[in-house]
C-alpha cells in the first residue's frame, strides 16, 4: 500500500508539472547539462518504474520541508500568494514587509540566512527517533534551487544562505547511515492548479498502471 502511495505521489507531481503551463520555459543546458536517466516523460515509459526495495522494508522516514518560503511563515505557496490580492498570504506580507510590487518574494530570499541549521544535528536527531530515511526539499514550486545549480542563478549557494543545502543534508544523511531523497517540486510560477477533469484522467492512468 505504502508503494502504491509513493508511485501515485510520484505521478501526479509530474502530472501536475507538466499540465501546469500550455508552454514550454525556455532552461538553458550550457552550464549544466540534463542527465540523461532511463526514463522518458510517457505514460509507457513511467509504467517501467519499479519501487526501490528498501523502501518496501523501512517504516519511518523524516522529510524537511525546508526553503524561503518559511521566512514569512504564512504557507507553502506564499511566493505565489502573496501577488495575489485579498489572499491570507497577500495580506500578512502586506501588514508585515509592503506592497509586493515594491517588497516581493526576490526580496525574502535574502531574509533566509540559515545561520543556526544545523544538518548533522538535525538528522542525528531523526535517527534518534526512529528515522530509517530522510528526504529533503530540493526546489518547491518558487523555482529556488537549494543546491548549485549552473542552469540558473536563483539557487541557495548565489542568495539567501550561500549555502548548497541539499550537500549538507546529502552528507548527513549519509554519515547517520540513512536512505537519502531530494523532492522536487518546481514548476512554473502561475496556473498551478489543475482541473478536475485532468486530475482523473490522470489518476485513471496511475491506478491501471498498478493493475488495479
Amino acid at each position: 500500500m505504502k508503494a502504491k502511495k509513493l508511485l501515485l505521489l510520484s505521478l501526479l507531481f509530474i502530472a501536475e508539472t507538466l499540465s501546469a503551463q500550455n508552454y514550454q520555459v525556455p532552461v538553458s543546458e550550457q552550464d549544466e547539462p540534463m542527465m540523461q536517466g532511463k526514463f522518458q516523460p510517457t505514460w509507457e515509459s513511467l509504467a517501467n518504474y519499479k519501487i526501490p526495495e528498501w523502501f518496501r522494508n523501512v517504516k519511518f522516514g523524516i522529510w524537511a520541508h525546508w526553503g524561503p518560503q518559511c521566512v514569512e511563515g504564512s504557507g507553502d505557496w506564499m511566493a505565489r500568494s502573496l501577488y495575489m490580492e485579498n489572499s491570507p498570504e497577500y495580506r500578512h506580507h502586506i501588514a508585515n514587509y509592503g506592497h509586493p510590487s515594491e517588497f516581493g518574494f526576490k526580496d525574502i530570499i535574502p531574509l533566509w540566512k540559515a545561520e543556526k541549521w544545523d544538518p548533522d544535528k538535525l538528522v542525528a536527531f531523526y535517527k534518534k527517533i526512529g528515522a530509517q530515511y530522510f528526504f529533503a526539499l530540493g526546489n518547491h514550486h518558487d523555482n529556488m534551487d537549494l543546491w548549485d545549480s549552473k542552469y540558473q542563478p536563483w539557487n541557495s549557494v548565489n542568495m539567501g544562505p550561500k549555502k548548497d543545502i541539499l550537500k549538507g543534508w546529502e552528507r548527513a544523511a549519509r554519515k547517520h547511515g540513512l536512505y537519502f531523497g531530494v523532492s522536487l517540486q518546481t514548476m512554473p510560477g502561475v496556473g498551478m492548479r489543475l482541473p478536475k477533469d485532468t486530475i482523473l484522467k490522470v489518476l485513471k492512468k496511475v491506478f491501471r498502471m498498478m493493475g488495479n
